[in-house]
């Protein structure tokens, strides 16, 4: 198993951020993805969206997924995304009217051999990924606060 971990702290209350990323629409919401068959579950476990990006020219697709959700605290996304299924777990940690929010990002790659290079590859290949959208939601929750 490979883990990639990122966290940010972002001037907007536990509230406000946690509401954001229970949205998929916001949270995963990428230049060059686009997300369709979006299924938003009221508490947040088995809200999911289909993803569709183009690399080097190929048409990929696949979905994510919440599987976990403790309000305020906690998000888990299994992805589903050509060759790998990560799963993301999100954690919301309050402080001063802040919030610090933590990203985890896992992979097993079962295959003899090659699958923990693999699975190295992944994590740095995720690295920028996980970097913008943890920008992505501290822009949105502190535009969002400082609008209230």
């Amino acid at each position: 198993m490979a883990t990639l971990t990122r966290n940010i702290r972002i001037n907007a209350p536990v509230d406000t951020v946690f509401e954001l990323a229970l949205d998929i629409r916001e949270l995963w919401k990428f230049k060059d993805v686009a997300l369709t068959e979006v299924d938003i579950k009221p508490e947040g476990v088995g809200t999911s969206a289909r993803m569709f990006t183009h690399i080097l020219g190929f048409h990929i697709e696949g979905g994510v997924e919440y599987t976990e959700v403790v309000p305020g605290q906690r998000i888990v996304a299994q992805v589903h995304f050509f060759a790998e299924k990560p799963t993301w777990t999100f954690t919301f940690e309050p402080a001063d009217g802040r919030t610090t929010v933590t990203a985890v990002g896992e992979w097993i790659v079962k295959v003899p051999v090659v699958g923990r290079p693999i699975e190295g590859m992944m994590v740095k290949e995720h690295e920028s990924f996980v970097e913008l959208m943890l920008s992505n939601l501290k822009a949105q929750a502190e535009a969002r606060t400082a609008a209230a």
